[in-house]
């Protein structure tokens, strides 16, 4: 997938993080809505999904333990 324009102008890890997660979960909506339409490739669509879900916990845990070290 290209990159958008946001994304090119993004300079700071904060602005680069709440890009990865709006495209997490802008491509778990995708794959909710293709396997709610009856998609063939159930299993494909399920690893995406599983996939992507696992990016985003990852993100938002590292983000979590970024607030907390600050908040000592």
């Amino acid at each position: 997938m290209a990159m958008d324009a946001a994304s090119i102008k993004c300079e700071t890890s904060e602005c680069r993080r709440k890009l990865d997660i709006d495209r997490c979960r802008r491509e778990i909506e995708e794959v909710e809505r293709l396997l709610t339409s009856g998609h063939p490739d159930v299993a494909g669509l399920c690893l995406a999904l599983s996939d992507w879900s696992a990016e985003l916990r990852m993100i938002l845990a590292k983000e979590r333990r970024e607030w907390l070290w600050v908040a000592r």
